[in-house]
């Protein structure tokens, strides 16, 4: 049932899958492997641990971190875990606390995720961004859960580990968070220290023990004297790796002793040697693959056929796998790999000393195969590696829009950063402008739009659209910086080029003709193009948010308010469905929903909805121009009609200051603005009488703010149905109040109520 008591229709909002197909991988602890030796001191040690608020495992790499943790986490005396392995990308907020989000609720946390749409009539529970929503679900857990983020050291902006600090400092008793890292976090730290909140497990505590390197090498089915033994611990330092390797070493010497005597020198150089002589102990082919296969963080049997021009990467992958040559499975079908990354680096060197003329090839290829298989990160990053930049610049063209609609601004912009105009290329600028558009930049879209001033027949361009003309009509049009004239003529230009109603860029020009419309008043000529744009499959949900959004607002103002209820609930659903509330776009649809409840009388509702939406627009300035000021108005009216004149009174100058930048074709919105500063008007020019009311008489406005009848409000208060008629016709008369919605607001405005 939707909000308003019926399910709205489907109107062709197209939902769409998530693009990241590798997601699921990052989200699967380590299974447990038989080579595992069994280290009950530690796993003492983590069992406590994880009962403190925050534990941090941090040591370099090959000690083992991943593996303790997962180990810990099969016991007995451990909770439920949740788990997520991080890469570079997880910078990216969206990506990285959809990534968190998702490891929740595989271990059974249910996100509160009540979508405001559906909570018509009852305080919204939809949070404003998505860590809000995970803080929120840890509260509500009944059962101790922890949180793994393994591979922290990857996620190194200084806004992330801002947002893990806000975690930290929410963490409800029952939830437990294990940071996982090379090095340590750029966390402040200090306090849970202080306050014995936060356990460590470093490199010391990881190294092993001579009884397990006892147990290690016992299993590779070497024999070892107690001396020797010692020596090779000594050697180590007890690095796990450097052990590991060692043992495999070892393996079939006919003198292991010996072999133990005549190594020496650093960790790094036994680690390099050793992880050296397991490779040089197999077939050639075999190295080779390896070596190949290096380049890859992760990779599958497909994708090794295709970047080895070969057919039996599947069988070679299982062999690897049964030898415990290093090979890490990521999923639970095993169709997902990676190398252990101390033998990925070592293996990666030898592949630059040997074959540095296959490395740009290997990653050409693998940009291919990732490319066709629309993994576009691992793609763009390949391409970039190759030295094909005019590749990765394409692929970056091709899906900006794909990406910024998920959520994923700051990965674009980072490709972007990287990629820089490269050959000025047309297509690069304006992909760079529209960047630069979206995030509030002005002078930015300009900058990159005069670079291609002149090439109006240029295209079509990567991302579909027909032209560069096209594509700066659809800027200037959905971004509206000049204002609404200049908006109209470039939507309507930008709806005579792209006719194709199943692409991006014709919902886009639709949408935002709709908008140009409304915004001169030209309610009944808007309607259609709004509703095409809602229609097309091949819009960006952040389409579907804008189209739906105004067409609530033109329907409100048409007197349709079923019509626009309808909209404002399926823009909702858009935003809920594509996980869309931190992001700018999330404002319209709480503005529309704000004011689909505001027709239907539901004005606390509706403010509420509209604190949702003004938390979104706070965190996020990229609204272009009009996001705010539609927020603005609405929000003022709003305002006005709950007798809060003087909150009214204060949108109404930052509307008025923000509608000012624009001079031509604001006749329809300067009446709008105006019909809401008479609201306020008349609210001040109320003459309150002075007589005051009874404590009964407040009782029964307190009691007609909502729905209930008099009769039902005399059964609440345990009186008589005459005697709350008398109650509320003298509150009317002492209030000057014509009606009970009147007299509702009045009190209001009096703090009465």
């Amino acid at each position: 049932m939707s909000a308003f008591g019926s399910e709205p229709p489907v109107r062709g909002v197209v939902l769409v899958p998530s693009m990241d197909h590798l997601s699921d991988v990052k989200l699967h602890p380590p299974s447990r492997r038989a080579s595992w030796v069994d280290r009950p001191r530690l796993m003492e040690a983590m069992a406590k641990a994880v009962h403190r608020p925050v534990t941090l495992v941090a040591a370099p790499a090959g000690y083992g971190k991943t593996t303790v943790v997962a180990q810990a986490l099969q016991g007995e005396k451990c909770p439920d875990a949740a788990w997520v392995s991080l890469d570079a990308g997880d910078n990216d907020p969206v990506r990285l606390w959809s990534h968190v989000a998702a490891a929740l609720e595989r271990a059974g946390c249910v996100l509160p995720l009540v979508e405001p749409s559906r909570a018509f009539g009852r305080r919204l529970q939809a949070p404003p961004t998505l860590l809000a929503t995970i803080m929120a679900a840890l509260t509500a857990m009944p059962d101790d859960l922890v949180l793994v983020l393994d591979d922290f050291h990857f996620v190194q902006l200084t806004a992330r580990h801002e947002e893990v600090e806000l975690l930290v400092q929410s963490l409800p008793d029952k939830a437990h968070l294990v940071i996982v890292t090379r090095s340590d976090p750029g966390l402040r730290l200090g306090r849970l220290r202080v306050s014995h909140d936060l356990a460590e497990l470093r490199a010391e505590d990881l190294a092993f023990t001579t009884e397990e390197a006892h147990e290690l090498v016992t299993r590779a089915g070497v024999a070892l004297s107690d001396d020797t033994l010692a020596e090779l611990v000594e050697r180590t330092e007890g690095w796990p790796a450097a052990l590991y390797l060692a043992a495999l070493s070892l393996a079939d010497r006919p003198d292991p002793d010996d072999f133990v005597h005549r190594f020496s020198g650093s960790n790094r150089f036994i680690g390099d040697y050793l992880t050296e002589e397991v490779l040089s102990r197999h077939p050639e082919g075999l190295r080779d693959f390896i070596l190949d296969v290096s380049v890859l963080d992760r990779f599958s049997a497909g994708l090794c056929d295709h970047l080895l021009g070969r057919s039996d990467s599947a069988t070679i992958l299982n062999d690897l796998e049964r030898a415990n040559l290093f090979l890490v499975p990521l999923d639970g079908d095993r169709t997902w790999f990676r190398f252990h990354q101390l033998f990925a680096a070592v293996a990666r060197s030898e592949l630059e000393l040997s074959h540095p003329q296959r490395i740009e090839e290997l990653h050409a290829r693998a940009a291919e195969w990732f490319s066709v298989h629309g993994l576009v990160r691992e793609a763009i990053t390949h391409w970039l590696a190759a030295g094909r930049e005019e590749d990765a610049s394409e692929l970056v063209q091709a899906n900006w829009l794909r990406f910024v609609d998920a959520g994923h601004a700051a990965t674009v912009q980072g490709w972007l950063d990287v990629l820089g105009p490269g050959d000025g290329a047309p297509p690069a600028h304006v992909t760079a402008a529209w960047m630069a558009g979206l995030a509030g930049d002005e002078q930015g879209m300009a900058r990159h739009l005069r670079v291609v001033e002149g090439l109006d027949d240029y295209g079509p361009l990567p991302d579909g659209s027909r032209s560069i003309e096209s594509a700066t009509a659809q800027m200037r049009a959905i971004l509206g910086y000049g204002g609404p004239v200049d908006m109209l003529a470039a939507a309507r230009r930008a709806a005579e080029l792209e006719t194709d109603g199943r692409s991006v860029q014709f919902g886009i020009a639709q949408a935002a003709l709709g908008h140009a419309l409304y915004l001169q008043d030209e309610l009944d000529e808007a309607v259609p193009h709004l509703r095409a744009a809602t229609r097309t499959d091949g819009a960006p949900g952040m389409v579907h948010i804008l189209a739906l959004s105004l067409e609530c607002f033109v329907e409100s103002e048409r007197g349709n308010a079923t019509q626009a209820r309808e909209c404002a609930e399926l823009a909702m659903d858009v935003l809920d469905s594509r996980g869309l509330g931190a992001t700018p776009q999330a404002s319209w649809a709480y503005v529309a929903l704000a004011q689909a409840q505001a027709n239907a009388g539901k004005h606390d509702d509706a403010m509420r909805s509209l604190e949702l939406g003004l938390s979104t627009r706070r965190l996020n300035n990229a609204q272009a121009a009009w996001g705010p000021i539609h927020h603005l108005m609405v929000s003022a009216r709003i305002a006005a009609s709950l007798g809060h004149a003087a909150l009214a009174r204060d949108l109404l100058a930052e509307l008025t200051q923000r509608m000012s930048r624009f001079t031509d074709g604001m006749t329809a919105m300067r009446a709008r603005a105006e019909a809401v500063r008479k609201l306020v008007n008349d609210l001040d020019a109320v003459e309150v009488l002075g007589e005051p009311l009874t404590e009964r008489e407040i009782d029964v406005l307190r009691m007609m703010q909502g729905s209930l009848s008099l009769h039902e409000i005399s059964v609440e208060l345990y009186l008589s149905t005459n005697t709350v008629k008398s109650h509320a016709r003298a509150a009317y008369r002492k209030l000057g109040a014509h009606s009970r919605a009147d007299a509702v607001r009045l009190a209001r405005r009096q703090s009465l109520i």
